[in-house]
C-alpha cells in the first residue's frame, strides 16, 4: 500500500502551525520550519505537561518528522495521544496516519487486524472532529480504503 497522503515535514509544520484546530490560548510551542524541531522540543514538551494540546500536537510533529531529533514514531503516537487527550482535535488524523504506517510494516498478518481497527478509529474520529478541510477528505479516503480492506479480509 502506498502512503501518499502523510505530509512532508514541512508542510506538516505550515499546516499544525498555521491552522489552529480551536481557539486556544497562545501556545509556548511554536516551530515555524523545518529544523527548528530539536531547538522547540523542551518548551514544547513543557507546554505539553501543562496542558497545552497544540504543543503535544507539535512534539508529535517533531518526532513524526525527525526534526533535528532521531525519527520516532512510536514517540510521535504517544505525543499525539496526549494532544488528542487535551482536545486538539488534528491529532486523531495524525494517530490515523500513524497506525496506518504501523499496518502497512506488519510484519505478521495477525499483527494487521487490531491494528487495522485502531487505524479505522483514528479515522472515524478525524471525519468527526477534523477542522481542516484537506486532513479531513484525507481522513475520510483512508477511513473508506481501510474499511474496504477490513470487508475483503473477513470476507475470506
Amino acid at each position: 500500500m502506498k502512503s501518499h497522503f502523510i505530509l512532508g515535514p514541512l508542510s506538516l509544520f505550515v499546516l499544525l502551525s498555521l491552522s489552529p484546530a480551536q481557539a486556544q490560548p497562545a501556545s509556548a510551542c511554536d516551530p515555524q520550519a523545518e529544523g527548528e524541531g530539536a531547538q522547540w522540543l523542551a518548551p514544547c514538551k513543557q507546554a505539553a505537561g501543562l496542558g497545552d494540546g497544540h504543543a503535544a500536537l507539535m512534539v508529535g510533529a517533531i518526532y513524526w518528522n525527525g526534526d533535528g531529533v532521531a525519527k520516532d514514531d512510536a514517540a510521535a503516537a504517544h505525543w499525539f495521544e496526549i494532544a488528542d487527550l487535551a482536545g486538539e482535535s488534528r491529532a486523531a488524523k495524525m494517530l490515523g496516519d500513524e497506525a496506518f504506517g504501523r499496518l502497512v510494516k506488519a510484519a505478521h498478518p495477525a499483527d494487521t487486524d487490531a491494528i487495522l481497527d485502531v487505524a479505522i478509529g483514528w479515522y472515524e474520529k478525524a471525519v468527526e472532529v477534523e477542522p481542516m478541510p484537506s486532513a479531513k477528505a484525507e481522513a475520510e479516503q483512508s477511513l473508506a480504503m481501510l474499511s474496504d480492506l477490513k470487508h475483503k479480509l473477513s470476507a475470506r
